[in-house]
């Protein structure tokens, strides 16, 4: 079988054989044919030999020489061609990093975001140094504005934030990044709001649903772990929230507030929902409180269920439940023990400093402060660090604990920026949460989610 492959076959293989890079299969062909073929012998010899003698006839010389040239043209176009395949990768992953980047939803958050009937100007910030805006793209459909921002690393070819504008077909009525609601309606739209509007739904027996709901709420950060029992075999439908940590009584007045604020949100955005009870232990005693969705709306001044069609709405019971002074962790870390309160500076002030005060339970257990380590401004546009600890709550946070930070910033030129309310914290090792500072000295400044 083996006489069937010619010669010029194998004295191709011969480069490889001596080399020892053949296979066992293609050596043992490789055999079979030097024994039956002596012009090979010889050829194969000569190219082992370092003197090359006389041997081996001419034209036998000539080939072994073709492929000892061959092997080596061979190894250097492989070669070139890896490298140039590496030099390829390398530039599209360059170009992917600095130029081209990836979209960028809610990373992204809107800073002096101005509409003007068919007008919106908007200007896109990076979270942090490391990132940089390349570009800003729009699409507009029935008077929605939808702008993409695209991120890469900060390079000199694109340093840092991006402002544009867009003139759309027809008057504004909302604006987005992404998926989320960044303006609606003549103003602008908290991004808790806007997070909690995306988990709406119809009916309360879709589990899937009351869950994004609640993850959105962070529930189990502030009241502890729960089980679910729905009400749903007859009207009006219901929603039991069963805490599995007993309450403590120094903490049972500030729980109930979460309680009402949850339930009230809860109601307005489950349409057949009528009522929320949480169940929970305190005193070593079963207790309940309900919240209906009259009492929403009693509070909201019209129908909850409004939220469900309208953000505008949504986000006024957000700031009437004081939901907006929660900092619901939200983005994980790599260090498990601390978290990370990451505040925008969304302001039009530069901020030298900033000072915060920690309470746990109502009593305040430390205080200190922070600045930039070259001693810089943070601008508008950027952000503000407050890195949390157990140690800032007197060395331990007990389950079902209140945790609460009162914070003030210290501007480049002029008075104190104080923040009246105390910002609530559900505290998660491992974990961060991203607050925005606004308003200004006429009216004010606070925090929100």
């Amino acid at each position: 079988m083996n006489k069937k492959i010619p010669c010029e076959v194998i004295r191709d293989l011969f480069p490889s054989h001596i080399d020892g890079l053949t296979s066992p299969v293609t050596e043992e062909l490789i055999e079979e044919h030097l024994k039956e073929c002596e012009d090979c012998r010889k050829a194969l010899a000569a190219m082992r030999s370092s003197s090359g003698t006389g041997e081996v006839p001419e034209t036998d010389k000539k080939e072994i020489d073709f492929l000892k040239k061959n092997k080596k043209k061979n190894f250097r176009v492989l070669m070139t061609s890896l490298g140039g395949a590496l030099a390829l990768l390398l530039v599209c992953f360059l170009g992917g990093v600095f130029l081209i980047g990836q979209g960028r939803f809610g990373a992204w958050a809107p800073m002096h975001l101005e509409v003007e009937g068919k007008t919106v100007s908007f200007e896109a910030v990076p979270y942090d140094s490391a990132s940089a805006v390349s570009k800003l793209s729009y699409k507009e459909e029935d008077g929605v504005v939808t702008i993409e921002a695209r991120s890469v690393l900060a390079s000199p070819l694109h340093p840092g934030s991006l402002s544009g504008a867009y003139e759309a077909g027809e008057e504004i009525r909302q604006v987005r990044v992404g998926d989320r609601i960044v303006w609606a309606d003549g103003a602008s739209v908290s991004p808790l709001a806007s997070d909690l509007y995306q988990t709406g739904h119809s009916y309360v027996g879709d589990m899937p649903a009351n869950d994004r709901l609640t993850q959105a709420l962070g529930i189990a950060s502030f009241l502890g772990p729960f089980t679910n029992e729905l009400e749903t075999e007859k009207e009006p439908y219901g929603w039991k929230i069963l805490l599995s940590e007993e309450i403590a009584g120094d903490t049972l007045k500030t729980k109930k507030q979460d309680m009402d604020a949850f339930g009230m949100i809860m109601t307005g955005l489950v349409e057949n929902l009528d009522h929320v009870t949480f169940v929970y232990e305190s005193g070593g005693k079963e207790k309940k409180r309900t919240v209906t969705a009259e009492d929403a709306s009693l509070l909201l001044g019209q129908d909850v269920k409004n939220c469900l069609k309208d953000i505008r709405v949504l986000d006024e019971l957000v700031r009437k439940t004081g939901l907006s002074l929660y900092a619901i962790p939200d983005a994980p870390m790599e260090e498990r023990d601390q978290m990370t309160v990451r505040i925008k500076n969304m302001t039009d002030q530069e901020i030298y400093s900033y000072g915060c005060s920690y309470y746990k339970d109502g009593l305040l257990t430390s205080s200190g402060g922070g600045m930039n380590a070259d001693n810089s401004a943070v601008k508008p546009g950027e952000m503000i660090w407050v890195p949390l600890s157990v140690m800032e709550f007197g060395g331990t946070i007990e389950e079902g604990s209140l945790l609460e930070l009162e914070l003030s910033f210290t501007p480049m030129a002029g008075e104190d920026m104080k923040v009246s309310d105390r910002v609530r914290i559900g505290y998660e090792g491992g974990s961060s949460c991203d607050l925005v500072l606004t308003g200004n000295a006429e009216e004010g400044y606070r925090i929100e989610k």
